[in-house]
């Protein structure tokens, strides 16, 4: 439900913190594009849209994602937990709860102008780690428990106002988790990690607050930063 801003992760991007400016895109001559072609084919006029793609009537060069930005103290120790549990072979983007997965480039100066008046309106809220659960025979995953209503409002008033080219996913309710573990084919392996995080949420957990959304551009499995939107300040 809540996504964070990246923390560093192997071979992923680096969070941005509150002591230090995200990057930002230079004036000068932008570096040669690493795509590798559309995220997103032309939809075939005869086939059913895929759950994952945007509702839109063309190819889309890039899709992106919403996250909820979480406080370093919430942040860091569910990063810290999925670096530890995930594969690392697999382990590409940072601990995050998503808002939505797959946002077109081509309605990107709806779905900026949008992000930052809906943050602009949200105040910073609490959120706190629930309970682990399983993800199928192959993964691990943790709830959050506190923040879950702030959370849905954010996501309702955004799909509200996206609803024309959202897919199939984003348009469902909100549901959200921190995975910690997936795609492992050890059942033992899968089982032990999820002991292990049963104890952990009940005896340890973790706090902190959503204080802003952050938008990150998909590229091949990767997630590079784009942009953020502070929440309202409390002052």
């Amino acid at each position: 439900m809540y996504a964070s801003a990246a923390a560093r992760a192997p071979s992923g991007p680096s969070r941005p913190t509150h002591s230090s400016s995200p990057p930002q895109k230079s004036g000068g001559a932008e570096p040669a594009s690493t795509s590798k072609g559309p995220q997103w084919r032309a939809p075939h006029p005869d086939h059913k849209p895929h759950r994952y793609r945007p509702t839109t009537k063309h190819a889309e060069e890039h899709v992106y994602v919403l996250t909820l930005r979480l406080t370093d103290s919430l942040h860091e120790t569910l990063n810290r937990l999925r670096t530890r549990y995930f594969p690392p072979e697999r382990l590409k983007v940072p601990a995050h709860l998503t808002l939505f997965h797959a946002l077109p480039h081509s309605e990107m100066a709806t779905i900026t102008s949008t992000a930052d008046e809906i943050a602009g309106e949200t105040r910073p809220f609490e959120v706190t780690t629930g309970r682990a659960f399983k993800l199928g025979k192959a993964g691990v995953a943790i709830s959050p428990s506190r923040g879950t209503d702030e959370g849905a409002h954010v996501h309702a008033q955004l799909r509200k106002r996206w609803e024309p080219f959202l897919s199939k996913q984003d348009a469902k309710g909100f549901k959200a988790h921190w995975t910690v573990m997936n795609k492992v084919d050890d059942e033992e392996k899968v089982e032990t990690a999820f002991r292990e995080l049963c104890g952990w949420a009940k005896q340890e957990g973790a706090a902190g607050q959503a204080d802003g959304l952050v938008l990150w551009r998909y590229n091949h499995g990767r997630w590079e930063f784009e942009r953020e939107f502070p929440f309202a300040s409390r002052a």
